[in-house]
């Protein structure tokens, strides 16, 4: 009986754990309220753009800044893309676990700049002399 008991009480605890960390994982990814400093991009409508063009200023001027733009996919899902420049190099590091139709992971890159390349149509503007190749280099695109 006493080992029945025991045996019940380990099965119960496992299962109570796993079922918290899957509960921990799907909140932590899937939920994100982005904060008032974030520069948000729905679908073009962008907030907090001069919060933006600060950061490219300041990464002209070899000024330390951080922000975090994030980007929202046509189904609604956040894509995060943080850009930590320390006065030499941009640390670039996008996370797209939430985006439920693309690859969904974590990338970090280091780059030299930002370039920005105008068309009638839009602004780009986008990390350039990374290290990584094979990498998505779009930071923010501004339609005219």
């Amino acid at each position: 009986m006493g080992r029945i008991f025991c045996l019940l009480m380990v099965v119960s605890l496992m299962v109570g754990c796993q079922s918290n960390e899957v509960i921990h994982k799907e909140g932590s990814i899937s939920s994100y309220q982005p904060s008032s400093k974030d520069i948000v991009n729905m679908h073009g409508d962008i907030t907090n753009i001069d919060r933006f063009f600060s950061f490219v200023e300041h990464v002209k001027e070899g000024k330390d800044d951080r922000i975090r733009v994030v980007t929202y996919t046509e189904e609604g899902d956040p894509m995060l893309h943080d850009l930590d420049y320390d006065g030499e190099v941009i640390t670039s590091t996008t996370d797209t676990r939430r985006d439920k139709f693309g690859s969904g992971g974590i990338n970090t890159t280091t780059c030299a700049s930002i370039d920005m390349i105008e068309s009638k149509e839009r602004t780009d503007y986008t990390l350039s002399g990374c290290d990584q190749k094979n990498i998505d280099t779009m930071i923010l695109v501004i339609w005219k």
